[in-house]
């Protein structure tokens, strides 16, 4: 009985639309990866320690999916292989992150053209080394302190000219993963 070749990588975790609500969300993030010649389905493989995935699922013959189920600020480990009715492939090359950062509020909401001051943006998995950013041109981010994965505080100038009206704030992981 042949086996399937490993499928070839995860190519990229990346951020998914932001649902905001007021009920708490579980982590979620997005995984996308090559394509195996021959497969006819994936299988994630998922946990909180390297090279050990006591929780999967088969995403049938697509090659991305939403784990939605992980638990929030907590670094997670994916694989995947690829299945047909000769066998199962090995694990693809591992690929680590946290959920994707969920914006859920900031304080204050509100601020004046040409004012620098402290924006306290509450949400979770916000880990070290994420960068902040505001939608609105002219508005600036300073600088950002992670107190813990549930609130960031930034150092934010809104200039004379910044755009008026509602501004996205982005939460972005240093792997690239985002959460507007």
């Amino acid at each position: 009985m042949s086996r399937l070749s490993t499928p070839s990588r995860i190519a990229s975790a990346v951020a998914v639309a932001l649902l905001l609500s007021s009920a708490a969300l579980a982590g979620e993030l997005h995984l996308a990866w090559d394509a195996s010649p021959g497969a006819t389905g994936y299988r994630v493989y998922y946990g909180t320690a390297p090279g050990n995935y006591p929780q999967s699922v088969d995403v049938g013959n697509v090659t991305d999916t939403t784990l939605t189920t992980l638990g929030d600020c907590t670094e997670w480990y994916f694989a995947v292989t690829a299945y047909n009715d000769a066998g199962e492939s090995g694990y693809s090359n591992e690929v680590a992150s946290w959920p994707r950062p969920v914006v859920t509020s900031t304080s204050p909401s509100a601020a004046e053209q040409g004012r620098r001051l402290d924006v306290t943006i509450n949400g979770t998995n916000f880990r070290t080394g994420s960068t902040v950013a505001f939608s609105a041109a002219g508005v600036t981010v300073n600088s950002s302190t992670i107190g813990s994965c549930t609130q960031i505080v930034s150092d934010v100038s809104v200039g004379a000219s910044a755009t008026v009206g509602a501004s996205n704030v982005s939460v972005t992981h240093p792997n690239g993963v985002t959460g507007t």
